[in-house]
């Protein structure tokens, strides 16, 4: 049976000031929305699962500086990576990405200013979407997955309860660098991820990989949106490790042509549609 739960989700809310009290006497509830697009001059924008809506609250500049001070806790200068990087994590897992004017030193982008949008992904537990996935990953011939879809489709909340499924069986390393897998608050983890899951929150990918397959003798990795290099992927497999991965892809030809994918520590494909986690399809590769 899957069952959806928003982990902090009055806090989310908290966040936006006056305009997280209007979201909250809007028709809409929080459990059906999947974002939240503060725009300055426009209305609220809301994606839900009915579609796209609108607030009646036009956004001001002064609005969006306000969430932002709330974001980084009123210590904007404690947060420079985070702003350079463009997302913030907040407690739950919930991401607000931002855009503005680049400040640029060099020709290398620095930091970014006059900050003019942001947007709030709202994470959910969604329990038992993994389910779906467990006869492969527990299989012997399993090598390694990726968890493929286009942005929006549902890839960290299938592999957030894939790592439910792994961690209360196997010993599980996460690596969590953007916050959004566990939701780790005050080094606990939020979400539901397995008895056996050692979580390395906001490490970079490569080195998390390389120091979980070292330290923690894990039997199973795991971590969002792999990109870049992939020699910590055959660090893993040299070390029969098993790894779960998600990536940004439309089509099982990309998924292919990605790095990861020519390391041969992948041997599973599962493609995503929608936005609710749902797999369309799996391959064998």
């Amino acid at each position: 049976m899957v069952s959806a739960r928003i982990c902090d989700g009055n806090g989310i809310l908290s966040y936006l000031g006056n305009m997280g009290g209007i979201i909250a006497r809007s028709k809409f509830r929080l459990g059906d929305i999947y974002e939240i697009r503060l725009r300055t001059g426009q209305a609220i924008a809301l994606e839900t699962v009915r579609g796209r809506f609108i607030v009646d609250k036009i956004v001001s500049s002064d609005d969006i500086s306000d969430c932002m001070r709330n974001f980084c806790h009123y210590s904007i200068h404690s947060f420079e990576k985070e702003m350079r990087d463009g997302y913030i994590t907040l407690k739950g897992g919930h991401r607000a990405g931002f855009c503005g004017t680049a400040v640029m030193r060099n020709s290398v982008f620095e930091n970014i200013r006059d900050i003019s949008s942001i947007n709030i992904r709202i994470a959910r537990e969604v329990i038992g979407c993994g389910e779906e996935l467990r006869d492969i990953v527990f299989d012997d011939s399993f090598r390694g997955l990726l968890i493929a879809g286009k942005p929006m489709s549902g890839k960290t909340t299938v592999l957030r309860d894939l790592c439910r499924i792994i961690g209360n069986d196997f010993k599980l390393a996460v690596i969590d660098s953007r916050g959004e897998i566990a939701a780790v608050y005050g080094g606990v983890p939020q979400n539901s991820i397995g008895q056996f899951t050692d979580v390395l929150n906001g490490y970079g990918k490569c080195e998390g990989i390389e120091i979980a397959t070292r330290t923690l003798s894990p039997e199973f990795i795991a971590c969002d949106e792999i990109t870049g290099n992939p020699q910590s992927a055959k660090l893993c497999l040299n070390s029969g490790v098993k790894m779960i991965f998600t990536i940004h892809c439309g089509s099982l030809k990309q998924a292919m042509e990605s790095n990861i994918a020519s390391t041969g520590a992948i041997s599973h494909i599962a493609f995503l549609g929608g936005k609710t986690g749902q797999v369309t399809k799996t391959v064998t590769i």
